[in-house]
């Protein structure tokens, strides 16, 4: 490996870090530090979303005709809404300020925590938008 490779890898012990360096150092602090606010408001945009879609799905009969599919769906985005509600809510936990350790043990958790009721309010809208998607197709293939 060239001489000039190694410098590029990682600092030397001893050495001021690159510019480079010194930016992505940052940037990944920055962003460790803003991935529960970016959870949170990926949560309220699925609140928005899914409130939507359960409303038209209410309203109108015609987006899915089957009443068992109708019906699956409309649970699908009911819990989709409810799971994302309560991902929104504060991570609760008591935790010493004083402790570096704790603090941070509280907000990997606090994250895990996020990106759960993340990932099970995205699976309701996506099964949800699959069905109603599937029978559109059915439908259009059986006329």
């Amino acid at each position: 490996m060239c001489e000039t490779e190694d410098k590029n890898k990682t600092p030397q012990a001893g050495q001021a870090p690159s510019e480079d360096d010194t930016f992505y150092l940052t940037w990944g602090k920055e962003t460790l530090k803003n991935n529960i606010n970016l959870s949170n408001d990926i949560l309220k945009q699925i609140i928005t979303l899914s409130s939507a879609l359960l409303g038209v799905s209410i309203i109108y009969d015609k987006i899915v005709s089957n009443e068992l599919i109708r019906i699956i769906v409309l649970l699908l985005f009911l819990l989709s809404l409810v799971i994302s509600l309560l991902g929104v809510l504060p991570y609760e936990k008591t935790v010493s300020i004083n402790s570096p350790s704790q603090i941070k043990e509280f907000k990997r958790k606090a994250l895990k925590h996020k990106r759960i009721y993340l990932w099970i309010s995205g699976a309701g809208l996506t099964f949800g938008f699959s069905l109603i998607i599937a029978e559109l197709i059915i439908k259009l293939i059986t006329k």
